[in-house]
């Protein structure tokens, strides 16, 4: 017959272990400081339950009366020797909830205080309250009504059932930008001229293709390629020989760079397996609207840098052998945010798709963002 101590244990670690599941999981507590408060459980239990299920389809509830229900059972089956470990696992999967709703009733002498609230659990995060104090009795019972209706309205800004779908962003950069320095030189009883030219021509696309699974995952794929290409020109009419003469030279450089990328890296860890780094976080506002944030990380990729040199003139001539380097490269998809659009937790779909572009002031690259998301709740 095993301790009632470590069975309640075992349940809390069990529990703990749970707390990932699917369904979001309530648990209600409650809390009273004489018996005449206990009354007012049941009704809040109901009310709640109900106001909870018809906004947010997708959760479960247990509370205190449940589980000492269960307990109660399963002592019975270890006193007659036939408990076994699945009954305690069931019990300990009940208790893994998600967000944790406290209520507590004092009754002082014909008045009662109700305070409660409701906690993200994994946050440890109180993101819910109501209060309300009555005479007790029949307003004790619409004070319930009220509390449960506040609590579920004040949940009306977070994720409460998860939206999953697709997310896709297309990043495409673009950038052809030449630079010229020149001035005039003397050598050799002549006027000449110092020119450099640096073209820099440059394009990629980065196509993320993810699916949000549930609140805080994201599987997918990413495919991106890069051609860049920088040719560098420098032509001088009195070039500075070794051995002290004074002549034209020209030079010319082109660096060629090509990187192909596919697949979305998976260095992160939850629940003990590795999984995509990639993150879509939703942000409900007060005002009825939301944003989405849009993270993730490819794996690593080939880059390719090909050199070719040449120059010629009065002295310093030369042309060598193009010289090639093979490398690993990753790309990004550094935070985004989308929106604000117009929705709230509650709404069945949230969807949007736009175009919008952005120049760097330094750079002159252009980087165009097409966007498109469809996530629906269950």
């Amino acid at each position: 017959m095993r301790n009632p101590i470590i069975v309640l244990m075992l349940l809390l670690i069990i529990g703990s272990g749970l707390a990932t599941l699917a369904n979001p999981r309530f648990y209600i507590a409650t809390s009273w400081n004489n018996q005449a408060a206990t009354g007012y459980f049941p009704h809040f239990e109901v009310e709640f339950a109900n106001a909870l299920k018809k906004e947010f389809p997708c959760v479960k509830t247990m509370s205190d009366s449940n589980i000492l229900t269960l307990l109660e059972h399963e002592k019975q089956k270890q006193l007659l020797g036939t408990g076994d470990f699945e009954e305690v696992s069931n019990i300990g999967q009940a208790m893994g909830c998600d967000y944790l709703v406290s209520l507590k009733v004092q009754v002082l002498g014909t008045k009662a205080l109700i305070t409660a609230f409701c906690a993200d659990t994994r946050k440890s995060k109180v993101i819910a309250r109501s209060m309300a104090n009555v005479v007790d009795g029949s307003a004790g019972i619409k004070a319930m009504e009220m509390v449960s209706k506040e609590l579920v309205e004040g949940l009306k800004k977070f994720e409460i059932c998860p939206f999953t779908g697709p997310i896709n962003v297309v990043v495409k950069t673009d950038r052809n930008d030449k630079k010229t320095d020149s001035y005039a030189v003397y050598c050799n009883g002549i006027d000449g001229l110092y020119k450099l030219d640096i073209t820099t021509k440059k394009t990629s696309d980065a196509d993320w293709k993810l699916k949000k699974t549930s609140k805080n995952r994201i599987e997918g794929s990413v495919t991106y390629n890069l051609l860049e290409e920088t040719t560098t020109e420098e032509h001088n009419d009195c070039y500075n020989c070794p051995s002290g003469r004074q002549g034209s030279w020209l030079s010319k450089e082109t660096v060629l760079k090509t990187a192909k990328v596919e697949g979305l890296s998976n260095e992160s860890v939850a629940d003990n397996q590795q999984i995509e780094d990639a993150r879509a976080v939703i942000t409900f506002m007060n005002n009825g609207t939301y944003t989405l944030k849009v993270e993730a990380a490819s794996r690593k990729g080939d880059l390719k840098l090909r050199t070719e040199k040449r120059a010629e003139g009065t002295c310093d001539n030369q042309s060598p052998p193009p010289k090639s380097i093979d490398k690993k490269a990753d790309v990004p998809l550094e935070e985004v945010t989308f929106g604000p659009f117009t929705g709230t937790s509650l709404d069945k779909v949230l969807s949007h798709k736009d175009t919008y572009s952005a120049v760097d002031p330094v750079t002159k690259e252009k980087t165009t963002i097409t966007y498109d998301f469809n996530l629906k709740r269950d």
